[in-house]
């Protein structure tokens, strides 16, 4: 089958990644290439016994998927894969710990890293401030800023893998006491050039941007609070920075750390607010207990409830003072968490309110105020109030039971014993269980097994309603006895039915240790609301006094029963308090006993009540009630009356220390809130990145894998799936055929074999599919194409484990539980920048970005002309009807867009929108959806109009961090072009001294005292170049002034030199026309595009100035410029140039960043990389 590969991809593939001799001679062909990898990754299936057969049918399968172009590994696999250097990782995480050993060890293996091909990623937040005291020498600290330049140095000298020079990412955490110079340290864009960076922000500091408070810093070597910043000031700061040259990025350091599946081989870097394991947490599946969500749901997957208070308290106050809300949303929403873990072993408080809900967690966890999130430790119990939830949650859609029930038995006497015991919940297996915890027992020692229950003659009507359905559930009809004090009893004599209810959750038969059964927490709501009859049925009371209050109370001597129950009515939207009525013993009734001796029965004095009024009282009646026709006058009458509405605001009653437990946490990526005993919590627990990781990354091109039906394209889910799972299996080998570049690397990597398998083409197959990129229709598919790709990666990981065993690091890890994944695989998806890997599988867009232009043109460096590269997709769709035309493929690219182009349908235009038809809000959307189905971040840059605003990106930082994404990164045009001004060299205005004239000689004309010119703006290679061209009182060409953004170097004197010379020509009186055609189409290895039009050079780009100003000035005339861009000044002196030059703003932009130094294309900026899509260059 022949290559398919575009002209792109090919010159792409000759320059970077196929072989070449010692000359530089290309000796390898595409399909070399792709063999050449394909046989170097199968061949790992070899360690694990796989037949010659089964590895050369795994080299055609990886062959095929690869020269298809339906899936490319990561750059420096294709170059290095089955080649002597091996080294196949993208990118790798070095720790920096605060010591110069540790420092210049990094440096070194940053070294190595980028020697091989390599991206290294760093975080300098263990650094000490600078200033702070350095205790071994007595000396002065530089600072992580002073040795990020150090490390800017060392990439600076190393060529990565003899192509391209390295590149770093670089990452301080928000509460850093040198945060405000790391947000600043890339202003002026000409330090630090090497790196990109990014600002680890927390929850808690985003909480307090919200509310516009202040935040600690902390030093990192003493962990002492140091100083505080306004919140708002320093994400403002980095708004600003952001909006000037698209850095630094933002991540969500917290998302990132809890999602960790291996806590357990990095240092916890800060404490972890957690809760203990028997914590009922409100979910889809009832209240389940803390430990047991860890155990079942350790990789997330569950939906749980979260408070829609939230919101409204943190969001809702338009001056951000935290202050509660004048109105609030009661009620619950229901979201997936995507992780829950168990943090160690930790000192724990008790808090308890004064109606009695209690919440037993670490010091530092955090619960909801209404002036927002307060720790544990900082609570008052004369200050604050909590929150509790304020509406239903959910109880088990799932009627079985957690257990096997059998209903035969064989005695140890031989005797067969059966039974009819129920396998599911039902109402009347609730009211059974409710009246057997109220007015029952359960009796298990030596051989007496009974199950029995009570009745009063006011109960008979409830006993005649329950009897058969026990005795249905036993098997047999036994008969109530009457006994001697007027009460009705019924017994069960059987040790089966005894342990049926111990399953159930039945224990002690003392009234002051019955609780509330076990299982009943995550039953189904009839079977709650049918506990909840019996048991008020049996003891419940109901109060009312006319005009003045009505209530219903439920008394027993277990305080514990009591808090099980007030759990069971909060997740049913009804509150309720519980009161201690404990007084001193006495004595209470006579009876007789078996033996016929008269005793007396004592009162212990042991008693607690729970009672429900207001408006929880009409809940109650309507939602749960009372068996039979108990209290029905009292009912009718409390249905009649009016209530005030409950608060679900709590009084704080105590808050003290509880010893010793294990500890959880879980995360929920929307809110990171759970609803923990009623309390509404913060989920924030953090975890930490590892050092000496490696990426080891794949996509799967999605519009490869596009199939026609018929009228329209759709995705080929069949081979997605085939795919999905082949290139897991792919990117599994690498792991164990790569060289690493250190071995600290390949231990670690090998400890948790995470992969990353992500997408590309994504733009491209909306497009095809005729999905605009900006609708709902694409973020519905975009859900259900990474999720079923995160699906099937998983699958395949399950099978790789099973003949080759779990990932190393799998004990501890987020999945070493009965029932969690036994993967091969720590981590297995993530969306990473595509590069050059989706110009060789094109022509398909990169990653999930948007497609940049749907025609523009590309330079032929060949011949000087301007050849038209035209977005497949596009140019199939415009020839299937009969529109398409070089003419209107020009007109497109003048703007690359074709959103306001009439003559195209709109069906089409509507199709294929561009990166900046799209407005930011929808590129956040489009990551968040990615997001949620990735394991590890998603590379996205969200792209920005010249014109926007710093609120324009304020309001997609607030929005990337209210829908969960990991991190954003942003890019506004032509904004890294925008630098700060300097004052030039004074000799740069110095006019040109007179020459001697003789007979015959040329000599140039003197300067009068006002000369009138023009400066114009033009975007070079190298920077804005600023072109004055001044005019005498004849109005002839006299003087050129140029003026670059960056000063002084090279660049700046020749500069000096070309306007001296050219100068020098006007007043001699050459022809402007022979000056130009000495200057135009000069080349330098930085040419630039300006209008549509390519600047080979600075000379070239004074060459057009000259001639737009002094050769076609009526040409201008076509082109819309406001007084901004070119405008006139009465030039006295240099000083008074310089300031007009310092003023100077143009805000023409295009769609084009730069030009690549390798083949002059066009430079854009994606997935936060400026790169060239002719030839593959790239800045990262």
């Amino acid at each position: 089958m022949a290559l398919e590969l575009s002209e792109n991809s090919l010159r792409v593939l000759e320059k970077r990644y196929l072989k070449k001799d010692e000359n530089g001679k290309v000796v390898e062909t595409p399909r070399e290439m792709f063999s050449r990898v394909a046989k170097c990754i199968a061949e790992a299936d070899r360690i694990f016994k796989k037949s010659e057969e089964d590895i050369s049918k795994l080299e055609k399968d990886f062959f095929d998927m690869m020269s298809g172009l339906e899936f490319m590994p990561n750059s420096p696999t294709l170059m290095n894969a089955g080649r002597d250097l091996s080294q196949l990782s993208a990118c790798f995480v070095l720790p920096i710990e605060d010591s110069m050993d540790s420092i210049f060890d990094s440096i070194k293996a940053t070294a190595l890293i980028h020697k091989s091909g390599g991206g290294t990623g760093f975080s300098f937040s263990r650094l000490r401030p600078k200033s702070s005291t350095v205790r071994s020498t007595g000396g002065i600290a530089s600072g992580p800023i002073s040795f990020m330049k150090v490390f800017d140095a060392a990439t600076q000298a190393v060529k990565q893998g003899g192509t391209r020079r390295g590149a770093n990412m670089g990452i301080l955490r928000v509460d850093h006491p040198d945060i405000l110079d790391f947000i600043t340290c890339k202003e002026n864009d000409k330090e630090i050039n090497n790196f990109n960076i990014s600002v680890a922000v927390t929850e808690e500091f985003m909480r307090k941007v919200v509310k516009e408070e202040e935040y600690e810093l902390i030093n990192p070597n003493t962990r002492k609070v140091v100083k505080k910043l306004s919140a708002k000031m320093v994400f403002d700061l980095m708004v600003k920075m952001a909006h000037k040259n698209g850095e630094p990025g933002i991540i969500f350091i917290d998302r990132i750390n809890n999602s960790n599946p291996t806590p357990l081989l990095g240092k916890i870097e800060s404490t972890n607010p957690c809760v203990v394991g028997d914590t009922f947490v409100s979910t889809e599946k009832g209240l389940m207990r803390m430990k047991d969500l860890v155990r079942d749901y350790g990789c997330g997957g569950l939906g749980i409830f979260t408070d829609n208070r939230i919101e409204d308290i943190l969001y809702a106050n338009e001056e951000g003072s935290g202050q509660l809300a004048v109105k609030t949303r009661p009620g619950l929403s229901l979201r997936t968490i995507s992780a829950a873990f168990s943090t160690g072993l930790k000192p724990v408080f008790k808090i308890t309110t004064k109606s009695g809900y209690e919440l037993v967690a670490t010091a530092d966890h955090q619960v909801m105020t209404p002036h927002g999130w307060v720790k544990i430790q900082d609570l008052k119990v004369a200050e604050h109030k909590v929150l509790i939830q304020s509406g239903p949650g959910r109880f088990n859609s799932d009627d079985r039971f957690p257990f096997a029930v059998r209903n035969e038995y064989l005695g140890e006497d031989g005797v067969s014993y059966k039974f009819n015991l129920p396998h599911r919940w039902s109402k009347e297996f609730g009211q059974v269980l409710g009246w057997l915890i109220g007015d029952g027992w359960l009796i298990d020692r030596d051989k007496n097994f009974r199950v029995g229950f009570t009745f009063s003659q006011d109960d008979k009507e409830v006993m005649d309603h329950l009897k058969p359905v026990i005795n249905n559930f036993y098997g047999r009809d036994i008969k109530e006895v009457l006994r001697e004090n007027n009460v009705y009893h019924l017994s069960y004599h059987s040790k089966y039915f005894v342990e049926f209810f111990k399953n159930i959750g039945v224990g002690a038969s003392l009234s002051e240790d019955k609780e509330v059964p076990s299982t009943l927490f995550a039953a189904t709501e009839e079977a709650v609301i049918g506990f909840l009859q019996g048991l008020f049925t049996a003891d419940g009371t109901i109060g009312f006094t006319e005009g003045a209050n009505a209530y219903i109370r439920l008394t027993a001597e277990s305080l514990k029963l009591l808090k099980g129950v007030q759990l069971l009515l909060l997740n049913l939207g009804i509150k309720s308090k519980i009161y201690d009525r404990r007084r001193q013993e006495r004595e209470g009734f006579e009876y007789i006993s078996k033996s016929g001796e008269k005793k007396v029965y004592k009162l212990d004095g042991i008693l607690f009540e729970i009672s429900i009024s207001k408006s929880a009282v009409p809940l109650f009646l309507e939602r749960v009630g009372f068996l039979a026709q108990k209290h029905s006058l009292k009912v009718d009458k409390l249905l009649s009356e009016g209530y005030y509405s409950v608060s679900f605001e709590e009084d704080i009653k105590s808050i003290e220390p509880f010893g010793e437990e294990e500890v959880y946490d879980l995360t929920e990526p929307q809110t990171l809130t759970f609803i923990t005993n009623g309390f509404i919590s913060l989920d924030c627990g953090e975890q930490p990145l590892l050092p000496y990781e490696s990426c080891n990354l794949g996509s799967i091109n999605l519009f490869a894998l596009l199939q026609d039906a018929g009228d329209h394209y759709e995705l080929d889910w069949d081979r997605l799936k085939e795919v999905a799972r082949l290139a897991v299996h792919f990117l599994d080998n690498v792991i164990d055929v790569n060289k690493y570049p250190l071995p600290a690397i390949d231990e670690m990597t090998k400890k948790t074999r995470k992969v990353g398998l992500g997408v590309m083409g994504w733009a491209s197959a909306l497009a095809k599919m005729m999905i605009p990129y900006d609708s709902e229709e694409a973020l519905q598919l975009a859900e259900k194409v990474m999720s079923f790709v995160q699906a099937n990666a998983r699958k395949e990981s399950l099978e790789l484990a099973k003949s080759r065993g779990t990932f190393p690091a799998f004990k501890g890890s987020i999945y070493d539980k009965e029932s969690g994944l036994k993967l091969r695989n720590a981590t297995l998806t993530t969306i990473a920048p595509t590069g050059t890997i989706s110009i060789i599988a094109g022509p398909c867009s990169s990653g999930i970005e948007p497609m940049f232009a749907i025609s523009y043109y590309r330079a032929n460096v060949l011949d000087n002309d301007k050849m038209i590269e035209i977005e497949s997709a596009f140019k199939e769709a415009m020839e299937s009807r009969g529109l398409y035309s070089r003419k209107l493929m020009d007109k497109i690219a003048e703007t690359g867009s074709i959103g306001r182009i009439e003559e195209i349908p709109s069906d089409i235009r509507r199709a294929f929108v561009t990166a900046h038809d799209i407005t930011p809000e929808w590129h956040i959307k489009m990551q968040a959806i990615f997001q949620k189905y990735t394991d590890n971040a998603v590379s996205k840059t969200v792209n920005f109009h010249q014109d926007a605003s710093l609120e324009d990106v304020r309001e997609v930082y607030m929005l990337a961090y209210e829908l969960g994404c990991k991190g954003v990164t942003i890019y506004r045009d032509k904004s890294r072009d925008e630098q700060v001004l300097n004052v030039g060299s004074k000799d740069a205005s110095k006019q040109v001294v007179p020459v001697s004239q003789e007979t015959g000689r040329i000599a140039p004309r003197p300067r009068p005292e006002v000369v009138m010119g023009t400066t114009t703006k033009v975007s070079t290679g190298c920077g804005n170049l600023y072109v004055t061209i001044n005019t005498d009182q004849d109005n002839r060409p006299f003087e050129v002034f140029t003026q670059m953004g960056k000063a002084g170097g090279c660049a700046a004197s020749q500069l000096e030199a070309i306007g001296r010379l050219a100068s020098l020509a006007f007043r001699s009186g050459v022809d402007v026309k022979v000056i130009t055609e000495q200057l135009r189409s000069i080349r330098c290895p930085s040419p630039s595009w300006e209008k549509g039009c390519r600047i080979f050079s600075c000379a070239d780009a004074i060459a057009r100035v000259i001639e737009r100003r002094l050769l076609n000035p009526k040409s201008e005339a076509n082109v819309p410029v406001s007084p901004e861009h070119v405008f006139t000044q009465v030039a006295k002196s240099e000083e008074q140039l310089e300031s007009h030059i310092a003023g100077f703003i143009n805000d023409i932009t295009g769609n084009i960043v730069g030009v690549c130094p390798d083949c002059g294309g066009a430079l854009r900026h994606e997935e936060g990389c400026v790169k060239c899509s002719a030839c593959g260059y790239t800045k990262c």
